[in-house]
C-alpha cells in the first residue's frame, strides 16, 4: 500500500508543478496594456475662445444699407477624437489618434505613436500627410488603468453612460479612470485648454488607417 501512496503524491506534486508552469507560460505570452483592436471616441471641448470676424448690418437714413466688420470671442465647435490599439508586440504597442469634425464624419487628421511599454515613452509619432507619414510632437497621453492611479472613487456619467471610476490627479487637471472603458481606460479628463468626455467604444474594430 505504501508504494501505491507516494506514487500518487508524486503524481499530484507533478501535476501541481505543471499547472504552475502552465500559468506561467500563460501569463508571459500575454503582455501587459491595452489590446489590439479596442478603440474609445471622446468629445473635445475646447475651452479656449477666440476672436473670429462677424459681418454687421447696418441700415442708415433713407434705407441705404452698410456693412462693416466686427470681432467677437467665440470657443470653437467640439471635436470628436478616436483612440485606438492598432498595433503590439511584446515591447510596444501603437496607439493611433483620429480626429473628426463630426461622430461618423471622415478623418481630419492621423496620429500615430508607438509606445514603450516598460517606460511609457514614445519610440516613434507620425502623422499623416499628403506624401505619407511624417514625425509629429505628441501629447504624452498614455491608456490609464484603475490599479494605477491614486484617486477617490466616483460616480461619472458621459454621453456613453454611468461609470463607477476612479478621480484622480493627472497635469492641470482632474482625470475619471475606468477598466470598463477599452483603449485609453478614460471615462472623462478635465484640462485647462477643454474637457473630454467618453462618447462610445469598443473591444475589437480599431483599423491601422496607416497602413489601409
Amino acid at each position: 500500500m505504501m508504494p501505491s501512496i507516494v506514487r500518487g503524491t508524486r503524481t499530484g506534486s507533478v501535476a501541481a508543478g505543471l499547472l504552475v508552469l502552465l500559468l506561467a507560460a500563460a501569463g508571459a505570452a500575454q503582455p501587459a496594456g491595452p489590446a489590439v483592436g479596442t478603440w474609445a471616441t471622446y468629445r473635445w471641448t475646447s475651452s479656449i475662445r477666440q476672436d473670429v470676424p462677424v459681418l454687421v448690418r447696418q441700415e442708415g437714413p433713407g434705407g441705404q444699407v452698410s456693412w462693416s466688420v466686427a470681432r467677437e470671442s467665440a470657443a470653437p465647435a467640439p471635436v470628436f477624437v478616436t483612440y485606438g490599439i492598432v498595433q503590439d508586440d511584446a515591447r510596444s504597442y501603437t496607439l493611433q489618434i483620429v480626429t473628426h469634425e463630426t461622430l461618423d464624419g471622415p478623418p481630419l487628421s492621423v496620429t500615430q505613436v508607438r509606445v514603450d511599454r516598460a517606460s511609457g515613452k514614445a519610440l516613434r509619432s507620425v502623422i499623416q500627410a499628403p506624401k505619407g507619414p511624417i514625425a509629429t510632437p505628441e501629447s504624452g497621453l498614455r491608456p490609464f488603468r484603475q490599479g494605477d492611479v491614486k484617486g477617490t472613487e466616483e460616480s461619472v456619467t458621459v454621453a456613453a453612460g454611468q461609470f463607477a471610476a476612479i478621480r484622480a490627479p493627472y497635469r492641470d487637471g482632474p482625470v475619471w479612470v475606468s477598466d470598463r472603458v477599452p483603449a485609453l481606460g478614460l471615462v472623462k479628463a478635465t484640462f485647462a485648454s477643454g474637457t473630454l468626455e467618453l462618447v462610445r467604444s469598443g473591444v475589437s474594430g480599431a483599423k491601422d488607417l496607416l497602413r489601409s
